[in-house]
């Protein structure tokens, strides 16, 4: 499914004309004229017949840039589902129908809480692949952060578990996911995460690949992705590291350079992060602090071998018997701690040399009841 499957497109460019049916419920197959066929401005609308499928078209959910996806009924079952279609201007890219081919492929032999699942794979009768799932309920993380701002830090590490736990199944399967980021990571209303859009996945052993350049989004690519060199595992949990930063600090590490690309490659390359509770609005716990550095180690060798590994790093240190500790910066260190006793000594021998000398007043007697013991 498509990153984007939780948005609307309103102010989208609409996409070029393409001939489509219109069709109404009542109308079966065979008596849908063939004058009937006319171009539709735009994505299919609500009513349109997905060419050459019993899929009609209930709305669009959203678009990236390989595919759309849309709610569907299908005409005989009455069943809701959501279907992920080549877009109409790809229709002579068969890389792209290969690559939409092989997403279903993968996620169909792939069967796992956090991933979502394929059921039907096939061809309009204008020749572009399609495949459907299950109808999601819910928001992707992009959106869930623009409406909180941050999260929990500790909340946040539950929900990146989640989608590392898919991401593992993936990998135990050979698969890399290699476009991991909050708008692929999708909260459904029951709490839980699943991991969307394989479009771009690559088998560790090879896989397709676009010429001239390394697929995947330069804000969240892992730098031997940025590079162009072999990728696995560890990429994605590059990329997993950065979601969980973006959840806690409310951005990333070098959101300054968007709209820059170069420096952005150059920056996942070359430039240490600084850590989230720098940058974020809120204390974020040292365990999780760490786990989140060391998924944005710049050597593969240096992070965690796989999502599982990070998963289970995250767990123990939102685990209920993890202490809740600020990072440095944010507590109260004893260098801290002396330096204030120090400048508070000195503020106190500095009044007292403006103040005039007075006699200390006497002691009160003891009362007697005390003073009797």
């Amino acid at each position: 499914m498509s990153g984007a499957a939780a948005r609307t497109l309103s102010g989208r460019t609409p996409l070029p004309a393409w001939p489509c049916e219109r069709i109404t419920r009542s109308m079966s197959e065979d008596d849908a004229p063939a004058s009937d066929l006319r171009p539709c401005a735009g994505p299919l609308g609500a009513g349109d017949r997905l060419p050459g499928t019993p899929y009609v078209i209930v709305r669009l959910l959203g678009q990236g840039g390989m595919g759309e996806v849309y709610e569907v009924e299908h005409r005989e079952l009455g069943r809701r589902s959501a279907v992920k279609v080549l877009r109409r201007d790809h229709h002579d890219r068969p890389d792209l129908a290969g690559r939409m081919r092989a997403e279903a492929r993968s996620l169909a032999r792939l069967r796992h809480e956090n991933l979502v699942e394929v059921f039907d794979l096939g061809v309009t009768s204008d020749g572009r692949p399609y495949f459907a799932m299950p109808l999601l309920r819910g928001r992707d993380l992009r959106s869930e952060l623009a409406r909180l701002g941050v999260l929990a830090p500790r909340a946040a590490a539950e929900l990146v578990a989640q989608a590392l736990d898919g991401l593992a199944a993936a990998h135990a399967a050979g698969l890399v996911h290699r476009d991991v980021k909050l708008e692929n990571l999708f909260l459904g209303d029951d709490g839980r995460v699943k991991v969307l859009d394989f479009g771009v996945a690559k088998a560790f052993s090879g896989g397709l690949t676009l010429p001239g350049g390394s697929p995947g989004t330069p804000r969240t690519m892992a730098p031997e992705q940025c590079s162009g060199r072999p990728v696995d595992a560890r990429a994605d949990v590059y990329a997993a590291g950065l979601a969980l930063y973006e959840l806690c600090a409310g951005r990333g590490p070098f959101d300054e350079l968007q709209g820059n690309v170069h420096a952005l490659r150059f920056a996942h390359c070359e430039r240490e992060p600084p850590p989230p509770s720098h940058l974020g609005p809120q204390p974020i716990d040292r365990a999780v602090e760490a786990v989140i550095l060391r998924a944005l180690a710049k050597d593969p060798a240096d992070r965690y071998p796989g999502a599982a590994a990070m998963a289970a790093a995250l767990r123990r240190a939102i685990a209920p018997s993890a202490p809740r500790v600020e990072p440095p910066g944010r507590a109260w260190t004893p260098v801290a701690l002396s330096a204030a006793a120090i400048a508070l000594f000195a503020l106190g021998t500095a009044f007292g040399r403006v103040l005039p000398d007075r006699p200390a007043p006497p002691i009160p007697p003891a009362p007697a009841a005390l003073s009797a013991r």
